[in-house]
């Protein structure tokens, strides 16, 4: 219990220091666009600096936090060395790039989706790099400290329901877009922080978006539970998030308000929602499981 509730303290303390250095992202953000560098970033909302900040802040508060629960380093929370971490992590990657690619195709030839008349090219660096940075600090808090913590007093699998359900939820703890700041000052992401629960008011859109996220949680959980490493989660979760977010920008839901009601539930009016999402997901799952067990085989082989 001691344990759980310093876990829920550094989450709480990652939020308000995340208020905290959004300001000054945004205005580091803002000056690189003004000399040219990285123009794309001035079109980006105060918001998603509050959420880049947040995760910086997961970073930079993770240190303290393990040394507090008197962790000695990865091996005590169940990560060991991984000899083919870079076939996992190409392997994890180009599994979910490829299950979610597949996703968007379909969803453009069946006119679900239509390719924009301008594509803003410029931002596919940026959300490469979000890409990646977001899979690196996600799975490392998530699938490494969190979920090897629970591992430590719960069974794999009653920890890996856990920690899949608190990266779910987590998830939906974004400031609301529709929020318009009319300055940025030192305290604006603190006031953006009231703003942060508006998707709980909306049952229905959480309960969509839960599950495509419990889907991808469990997927990044197991594949780092069978490895006992992170390197094929990191890749997995960069895979999906660089395919989601480089296809917004290529593409926007072309179906009218009148017609979605057709769609559903296979089809939601955001890309990750639907059970169709959910099944790509679940088809890669299985592709991981067939992957790490053609290695198993094959290291039994070269053993026998």
């Amino acid at each position: 219990m001691k344990d759980l509730a310093k876990i829920f303290g550094y989450l709480a303390a990652v939020i308000l220091l995340g208020a905290l250095l959004a300001p000054p992202l945004y205005w580091a953000a803002q000056g690189l666009a003004g000399h040219g560098i990285f123009p794309a970033l001035a079109e980006f909302k105060f918001q998603k600096f509050f959420n880049r900040a947040a995760l910086l802040s997961a970073l930079l508060l993770l240190w303290p936090t393990i040394r507090a629960l008197r962790i000695g380093g990865w091996r005590d929370l169940g990560i060991e060395p991984d000899p083919r971490w870079r076939q996992h992590l190409l392997a994890g990657f180009v599994i979910a790039g490829l299950a979610v690619a597949a996703m968007a195709f379909t969803y453009a030839q069946l006119g679900l989706y239509r390719i924009r008349a301008e594509i803003a090219w410029s931002k596919l660096p940026v959300i490469a790099l979000s890409a990646v940075t977001v899979a690196f600090l996600e799975e490392a808090l998530f699938r490494g400290a969190i979920f090897g913590l629970l591992r430590r007093s719960l069974r794999p699998a009653a920890a890996l329901v856990s920690v899949t359900a608190l990266f779910a939820i987590v998830h939906f703890l974004k400031p609301d877009e529709s929020y318009d700041p009319q300055s940025i000052g030192w305290l604006s992401g603190f006031d953006l922080i009231p703003h942060t629960f508006h998707q709980f008011a909306e049952p229905m859109t959480l309960l969509a978006g839960f599950t495509t996220l419990f889907a991808l949680g469990w997927l990044c959980g197991d594949a780092a539970l069978r490895t006992r490493a992170l390197w094929m989660s990191i890749g997995l979760h960069a895979g999906v998030v660089l395919v989601k977010m480089s296809f917004s920008v290529m593409a926007k839901f072309a179906v009218k308000a009148k017609e979605r009601a057709d769609w559903l539930p296979w089809v939601g009016d955001r890309f990750e929602n639907g059970l169709v999402p959910v099944a790509v997901l679940l088809f890669a799952w299985g592709a991981v499981r067939l992957w790490l067990a053609y290695e198993n085989r094959h290291d039994t082989a070269a053993r026998g």
